[in-house]
């Protein structure tokens, strides 16, 4: 199978190192593209961000079906225009906050989420939306911006100490990673609390939003069409600017 990977940015230094986590997870055979975006902004951090990346996803993501592709995957914890692109498309589409918290709302009674800056791509939002809410436990932020999470040591010493006190102090039983840019920590984290007496899932978003994807497309399913309605024809004019 052949899955768009799209990085919702500008910031064309995300492509490879994306592109050599997802390809640790996929399946044999399994391509991965990764693409980003021409016209934005350069990382996303706020619905303001969000909106401003729209129109380059929903326009990536139409060429990418066009071009055979046989899911995509929206490479941002805040999900941006996956509605949008599902309601447009007729192959699976999926977004890594809604996957991580399927998943992390099935291993655990509550769970966290610990992000960059803050709650600002609306976490609280999707878990309502996804109707796992009341499992939301916190959303914690390391307070590191998006462009400086290659800090991996500043990085992992700030998500042991949030994912700490999500714990002890808002009752988490698992932890997602806030943002698809914290690449390869998981397993860091996950031994620091397992060290600590905290043997509890620490959910990786490039990992089961992957695996997640490559399972909708194998079993041929794909977003329902009586939820996401396609567009009716009309002129939208914003294509003629943004060729």
């Amino acid at each position: 199978m052949k899955i768009k990977v799209i990085v919702p940015i500008t910031t064309k230094g995300f492509i490879e190192p994306t592109r050599e986590e997802m390809v640790k997870f996929a399946s044999k055979g399994t391509e991965i593209d990764v693409e980003c975006l021409e016209y934005g902004t350069a990382s996303i951090e706020f619905a303001y961000d969000e909106m401003l990346n729209a129109p380059g996803i929903i326009k990536v993501a139409e060429r990418a079906e066009a071009e055979g592709y046989d899911g995509i995957l929206i490479d941002c914890m805040g999900d941006p225009a996956l509605d949008a692109v599902r309601e447009k498309l007729n192959i699976p589409v999926v977004g890594p906050c809604r996957a991580s918290m399927i998943y992390a709302a099935d291993l655990a009674h509550r769970f966290s989420v610990i992000t960059v800056l803050g709650p600002g791509c609306g976490e609280e939002n999707l878990a309502l939306l996804l109707g796992v809410r009341d499992k939301l436990a916190s959303v914690r932020s390391v307070g590191i911006p998006v462009l400086a999470l290659e800090d991996k040591g500043k990085l992992v010493s700030a998500l042991i100490g949030e994912s700490v006190k999500a714990i002890e102090e808002d009752g988490a039983h698992a932890i997602i990673l806030g943002c698809t840019g914290m690449l390869g920590v998981n397993e860091d984290l996950s031994y620091a609390l397992r060290e600590k007496g905290y043997d509890i899932p620490v959910i990786y978003p490039v990992a089961v939003s992957i695996k997640y994807l490559e399972t909708l497309v194998y079993l041929k399913l794909k977003q329902s069409k009586m939820t996401y309605m396609s567009p009716s024809e009309k002129e939208r004019n914003i294509w003629e600017i943004m060729k």
